[in-house]
């Protein structure tokens, strides 16, 4: 399995899913793999300006979280909120491309007494066994993030995995360029 395949996939499901708060999904980077000097990875740009990375990574020392029942607020946890929403539209969609995936917390990464006990990455295991992780990060935008779910009727949709089926429907196309 390839970083760009991982990131085409999500990428996909991200645009899919009709989260209003998500404006736009890119990618950024021109890595092949995970650890390059270019990393390759997804841009989520929210309709607030904020913006989050999934991108590949090595990081050693994670330590596997369960999955959320539902997305952390914005405010001070914007790479959480991202890669929740990741697992979430995964565990909804079951790509055949993916064994499985497990969200993951970081060594030395998160908040301020909250170090390697929040969600900062995405651990994915491909139909042949090989592995990837994201990590997630994310920059702050022109507005305040709010404090509370800024969606709370919003839920996945229960066509997600269609997408995934037609080729991608309105995702990146095979073999396209992660710059």
């Amino acid at each position: 399995m390839h970083l760009a395949r991982v990131l085409d996939v999500i990428g996909t499901l991200l645009r899919d899913c009709g989260h209003p708060e998500i404006e736009a999904v890119e990618r950024f980077g021109t890595d092949a793999t995970p650890g390059g000097p270019s990393p390759a990875g997804l841009r989520i740009r929210y309709v607030n300006g904020a913006l989050a990375y999934l991108w590949g990574a090595i990081w050693p020392g994670e330590t596997e979280l369960p999955a959320p029942d539902r997305l952390p607020p914005p405010r001070g946890n914007r790479p959480d909120r991202a890669v929740a929403l990741a697992v979430l539209l995964l565990d909804a969609a079951r790509p055949p491309e993916f064994r499985s995936w497990q969200l993951v917390a970081l060594p030395d990464l998160g908040p301020t007494g909250q170090r390697g006990k929040v969600p900062r990455g995405l651990r994915i295991v491909g139909a042949d066994g090989t592995s990837l992780l994201l990590r997630a990060t994310a920059a702050g935008g022109p507005e305040r993030e709010p404090a509370d779910e800024p969606f709370p009727g919003w839920r996945v949709p229960a066509d997600l995995g269609a997408a995934l089926g037609s080729g991608l429907g309105s995702g990146f196309g095979p073999g396209l360029s992660a710059g």
